[in-house]
């Protein structure tokens, strides 16, 4: 591959996506990264100056296409103006994109040593969606009721988040359940307690949605 093919980055973070899925980040090397793509390691340096640099860029590539594959399920989702919506966007996004279900899950066996890096990525990334932001706004554009307290419910969905992270990061058929499952389940629970409004409403929290995930976007751009 030469060093001024314009599909040569493209090439990089594919690869990268690939081998940190099957080697996980303390196994992965620059070398392995330079023979999956027939390059010289140095040219691969040329791009990217360390793994952990690689690794970022990898990991914001396969954010900003999770916020763009969120962004075409909740377009297609006639129900996409309701807060459950949000969860049925993201398990129904993350089961198609394994390697950012893993990084949405903090998962182990794919990063490793660099979960605990001071200054990775995953330090300086915000979450897609904050609940209480997202909600305040929902609530705002009239899509949640002005008598729902926003602070509480965020706090009881701040911390069921950690549990649906795992449901990726879990082998099929051992004790956690599966990402479907605790969406049927979240589903439920979160149109009981915040019901989907009538048709202007959920053309009002689309909106509130679509923005939100549009800022996440560009954030990850930087």
């Amino acid at each position: 591959m030469s060093t001024s093919d314009p599909d040569r980055t493209r090439a990089i973070l594919d690869a990268t996506e690939h081998l940190l899925l099957r080697l996980g980040y303390d196994k992965l090397t620059m070398a392995d990264v330079a023979e999956a793509v027939a390059l010289h390691r140095g040219l691969v340096y040329l791009v990217f100056k360390s793994k952990d640099e690689l690794v970022e860029a990898v990991v914001r590539d396969a954010l900003r296409r999770y916020a763009d594959a969120w962004r075409e399920h909740l377009e297609a989702d006639p129900r996409a103006g309701s807060v459950a919506a949000v969860y049925r966007g993201m398990i129904g996004t993350l089961e198609h994109l394994p390697l950012a279900a893993a990084v949405v899950a903090r998962a182990e066996d794919v990063f490793g040593k660099y979960l605990r890096k001071r200054g990775s990525v995953f330090e300086r990334l915000p979450e897609i969606s904050g609940s209480h932001d997202f909600l305040r706004a929902m609530q705002a554009a009239g899509a949640v009721g002005p008598d729902v307290d926003v602070r509480a419910v965020a706090y009881v969905l701040d911390a069921l988040t950690p549990a649906v992270r795992r449901t990726f990061g879990a082998a099929p058929g051992g004790q956690v359940p599966s990402p479907a499952a605790v969406l049927t389940v979240l589903e439920r629970m979160i149109d009981r307690a915040l019901p989907p409004g009538d048709e202007d409403q959920l053309a009002a929290g689309k909106a509130v949605l679509l923005g939100l995930l549009t800022d996440a976007r560009t954030t990850m751009e930087v």
